[in-house]
């Protein structure tokens, strides 16, 4: 046991590097004056060189902290307000039944089906319509429903209990009370994965807000950031500093949330 168990340390270990590897050479690139990349071992260690000018640089000749804010607000607000609508219909359609409800559930689920370019089009003549063009709405409100999400947080409600849906039901429990005191505390962790994957999505977005927004100043980081980087494809370490910015807000959450991650996944397995 304790050779397996280092085995798979090791490995976990070694995966890990490959996986963050990346992640360390983005960041000394960025931190290397322009020119000056980091392409063998004593590239590394001249720690001497390290400059913090390229993010002075990208701050001064772009507006990626208003992309960065701008992303931020339209992620939270996008992965609050779907949360709360996902549950909601998770919950009704594992917990409560209705006439129909085979039909409903497979409308949604074969909205995964459709592809977003199939949509561009009309969504843009009714956002035009609706005067949302180059306004954060024009994002946020398209995003506000996910079938994945429904789908997912289906399958984690359908993993809790019964005992416990028809005790309360017994004591007189209605369902709204129902969804919010024992669906969502027992599904609390699976809440958070999918609201991590809301979050992502939502913060890599680019086809639509791209089409949509016409202004820098309302611009999200994923539709703004190229158009900077567009202009300077011949400073890597420009590239790699602008996209170092972009890439802190989606770790510090990872890091933050993973343990909840873990906590949902191993809670799927638990069927009542």
């Amino acid at each position: 046991m304790p050779i397996k168990r280092i085995t798979l340390n090791v490995v976990a270990v070694v995966l890990a590097l490959l996986f963050i590897f990346p992640l360390i050479w983005m960041l000394l690139v960025s931190l290397k004056p322009n020119g000056v990349n980091v392409y063998t071992l004593s590239d590394w260690i001249k720690w001497s060189d390290l400059t913090f000018a390229n993010y002075d640089k990208v701050m001064k000749d772009s507006q990626i902290l208003r992309w960065t804010w701008n992303s931020a607000v339209i992620g939270v607000i996008t992965t609050v307000v779907s949360l709360f609508f996902s549950s909601l219909a998770a919950f009704s359609f594992s917990k409560l039944p209705f006439k129909s409800k085979g039909l409903f559930y497979l409308l949604i689920v074969s909205g995964l089906l459709i592809p977003t370019e199939a949509i561009l089009i009309p969504l843009y003549e009714t956002t035009l319509h609706l005067k949302l063009i180059d306004n954060i709405w024009a994002i946020i409100l398209p995003g506000l429903t996910n079938p994945l999400g429904i789908l997912l947080l289906k399958q984690f409600m359908d993993g809790v209990p019964k005992d416990y849906i028809e005790a309360a039901q017994i004591d007189g429990c209605r369902s709204i009370n129902l969804w919010l005191r024992i669906c969502l505390p027992l599904t609390k962790s699976a809440m958070v994965s999918v609201g991590i994957f809301y979050f992502i999505l939502s913060w890599n977005n680019f086809l639509w807000p791209y089409l949509s927004i016409t202004s820098q100043e309302n611009m999200i980081l994923s539709a703004g950031l190229p158009t900077f980087l567009s202009n300077n494809i011949m400073s890597l370490n420009m590239i790699m500093a602008a996209s170092s910015i972009a890439a802190i807000p989606t770790i510090v959450v990872f890091i933050l949330l993973q343990r909840h991650i873990v906590q949902g996944v191993a809670m799927s397995g638990v069927k009542g």
